[in-house]
This record gives structure tokens, sequence and C-alpha cells, in this order.
């Protein structure tokens, strides 16, 4: 039998066109799978900040009763004047890292762990901490991946007050790194660390998932992202609030 010249001359291998029905089919694939791949691949990270950001409202509400308010520059005062023996670093400043070691002084914790919160963004990461508290060591650069909400001192804006109201926001999980606070209507989102998401814990202890299209966009952030209006709480007339608070980044 005489073999068909097509399948005669036909050499071993794919064709070029073959190569690329593959090769698209394959991009094809990646590009459809690549948005839930991530998303669950990010799932742990956001699950931890959301359990620290619960934990730490209950630490939190521990520091309130045993000190009259949250960490403040007030409480700061009334802590190292009352064991200045005690060293932990900084107690106030424009980093949330400050403020949060306030709560070393008062022993309602003892671990960093419970300050992680996986941020990679603008070059900077969080990395695991060390629990080494000593001799000023408490939540180095880089061993906290929460920012911390405060608010305007109403007679001097260079003071930095606690949030008193039940509804507003305490702690979120991550922030754009800056080295100054941001006014509350100004706080630009990492919405690369968590896969477009941010969680937001209110002094009632509530942890809200807010989405990306939750999220205003600026324009003159570079589209960044803007924190939504509806985190902050508003007046009973209905007035925003936003421009009464700051929000520290983590030092990273």
């Amino acid at each position: 039998m005489k073999l068909s010249p097509f399948k005669k001359n036909r050499k071993g291998g794919f064709t070029l066109i073959e190569l690329m029905v593959v090769i698209a089919i394959l991009a094809t694939l990646a590009a459809v799978g690549y948005g839930p791949i991530m998303d669950h691949m990010n799932d742990g990270d956001r699950q931890m900040a959301s359990s620290n950001l619960k934990t730490l409202s209950t630490i939190m509400q521990q520091f309130k009763t045993d000190n009259g308010s949250y960490p403040c520059d007030a409480t700061a005062d009334k802590l190292l004047e009352a064991q200045p023996d005690y060293n932990f670093g900084e107690l106030k400043g424009d980093y949330s890292n400050a403020y949060f070691r306030q709560i070393y002084y008062t022993r309602s914790n003892t671990t960093e762990k419970n300050f992680y919160a996986k941020v990679n963004c603008a070059g900077k990461m969080t990395k695991e901490a060390d629990d080494k508290l000593a001799n000023g060591r408490a939540l180095e650069r880089g061993e906290n991946g929460l920012s911390y909400v405060m608010k305007k001192d109403s007679s001097d804006e260079t003071i930095k007050a606690s949030v008193t109201a039940s509804n507003a926001p305490l702690a979120i999980s991550s922030v754009y790194p800056a080295d100054k606070p941001y006014s509350g209507e100004k706080v630009v989102y990492d919405l690369n660390s968590f896969g477009g998401h941010v969680f937001v814990l209110k002094c009632d202890g509530s942890v809200s998932d807010m989405k990306d299209d939750d999220i205003a966009e600026d324009e003159n952030d570079d589209e960044k992202g803007t924190m939504a209006k509806e985190i902050f709480p508003e007046t009973k007339r209905g007035r925003a609030t936003a421009g009464q608070y700051m929000v520290l980044s983590p030092e990273l």
C-alpha cells in the first residue's frame, strides 16, 4: 500500500501554526486563572490581618479601661511619668508603631505578633516579629503592619488625641506607607498587599472588609485609592467628619 504524499513528507514535531495555537490557548488559560489563583493565595494573609485586628480590639479596650482612652499623646506622657524605667521605644510620633508600643506598659499584651499584617507595598514590607521588647526594641521598623487612627485635637492640631466615637475607625489593615500622618479625607490605601481588600477595625469591635469597589479613586493620588467616606462617622446632620481624623501608617 502506497503512503499518502502528505503522510510521506510530514516530519516529526509540531508545525509553527500548531505551536502558536497551543501558546495562545495557554495564555488564555493563564489570563483567566490568574485572578482566582492570586485571590486564593491571598486568603491566608487576609484572614491573619482580620484576626489580628479582632485581637487588637480586645487589647485596645483593656488599655482604654486602664488609662481612660486609647493610646494618644496624653497617655504617652502619663505612662512615661509613671514608669520612667521602662524602655520599649518612642511612644508618640508620626507612625502607628509608636502608639501601639504604649500597650506594653500596661502588660495587656506581651507579643509583637498581634500587630502583624503582611504588607508588601512601595518597596517596603513587614517582617516576622522577634518578640524582643526591651531596650527600645518593641515593634521595630517592619514588625507592625497595622495603621492607627487618631483624632486631631480641637485646640492644637499638632496634638494627636484618642478617638472617642464608638463607630469611629481605630485601626486599618494597611495604608500606603507615608512619613507623615494622613488627614482622614486624604488617606491612601495599600490595595496591593491584600488583593484589593482593606480591613477596618472600629471602636465598637467590628471589623469590616472594604473591597476595592468600595474605595473611591482619587486622580490626584495616582489612582492608589482613597479612604471611602463611609468609614468615618458623620454628624447627626450628615456632615463628613473625616477631616477631623488622622491616620498613621506603620513604620516599614
